[in-house]
């Protein structure tokens, strides 16, 4: 391994959670620009506008790894943006296996707030990765890991409470219906997306206090779907019958139900086959695996969490909001 590395790599740094990060290391914790450099698959001058080095780095193309994380002691690897798990999988082999070439010494990566175990689909490329990076740092002296379970976005509420959107219940006396196939009643540890890359900015920067660990970032408090529901009515002043119901339907009248909310039409095969997919994260919450309130993010920051009641009712100041949500996190 080099010793001369001394940067931390960011990839990942102008999406959601890694552009917080970013924002953190720079504003929060003082870290100077030439520290940083990002990874980026489409370096632009805006991405090199705080002085930060941008380079070329993508994920599928692995021979442009090494350079871009050349001269980094840190690499932050976020999960990349896909829900093909082959490709992801395939893509963060690539990103380790190049940290590996370029003298990176601590890989922290970005995983979800499921079990080890979890059948849910969307955790399955992360097991994956998860395992592939112990398996790696194992086999080689001086490389680490950090595996950072990021909690449920607060911010990602829509996708869980069945794509319902308040922008188009809006009516007096209109029934307000979120559907759900099962695990209405079980608790998710949400947590608010800027907060979870201010902790785990905060890691990077005392990665030695997490050598080698798997570790969570939840929210401060488990809340239900139907408890996220009720919290809807009450900020958007829907009550009585204008409430938010949460309906559990089981998982056949679920998919059908999802794929006319979300085409419009009775079926639609490449929009049923994503919800397949989707609708293995109920059981997972059925059985409470998003339930788990974990004290250190709480400590990191050095302050209470924002509640989900909280980061809804900022959401729902604009309920066109809602619709950004669907449309990020439904991918």
């Amino acid at each position: 391994m080099s010793t001369s590395n001394s940067k931390i790599c960011l990839t990942g740094a102008t999406g959601g959670l890694g552009s917080r990060v970013l924002h953190h290391l720079l504003h929060t914790l003082s870290v100077p620009p030439s520290s940083i450099v990002i990874s980026t698959q489409n370096p632009s001058p805006s991405s090199s506008a705080a002085g930060i080095e941008a380079r070329h780095g993508d994920f599928l193309k692995p021979q442009t790894l090494p350079s871009a994380f050349a001269d980094a002691a840190t690499l932050l690897l976020v999960s990349y943006p896909s829900i093909a798990h082959a490709l992801r999988v395939t893509a963060h082999k690539n990103a380790i296996d190049a940290a590996v070439r370029a003298g990176v010494t601590h890989i922290v990566y970005t995983s979800l707030a499921f079990a080890g175990d979890s059948q849910a689909a969307v955790m399955q490329a992360h097991i994956e990765t998860e395992e592939y990076l112990m398996r790696t740092c194992a086999g080689r002296e001086g490389l680490h890991y950090t595996i950072i379970r990021e909690g449920i976005y607060c911010e990602s509420w829509a996708l869980y409470l069945g794509f319902f959107d308040p922008g188009k219940a809006m009516g007096k006396g209109e029934r307000k219906v979120a559907r759900v196939p099962e695990g209405a009643d079980r608790g998710v540890a949400w947590v608010v997306r800027d907060e979870l890359g201010e902790g785990t900015a905060k890691i990077l920067l005392r990665k030695e206090e997490f050598v080698d660990r798997t570790v969570l970032l939840s929210g401060g408090a488990a809340v239900s779907l139907k408890g996220v529901a009720e919290m809807i009515s009450g900020i958007m002043g829907w009550q009585g019958e204008e409430a938010v119901e949460v309906e559990e339907l089981g998982r056949e009248k679920w998919l059908d139900a999802m794929v006319e909310i979300k085409t419009g039409k009775k079926e639609d095969a490449e929009t049923r086959e994503f919800m397949e997919k989707w609708y293995t994260t109920y059981p997972a919450i059925d059985k409470g695996e998003l339930d788990v309130v974990d004290p250190l993010l709480e400590k990191l920051l050095g302050r209470k969490l924002e509640s989900m009641e909280e980061s809804l009712s900022k959401q729902l100041t604009d309920v066109g909001g809602t619709k950004e949500s669907i449309g990020q996190y439904a991918k």
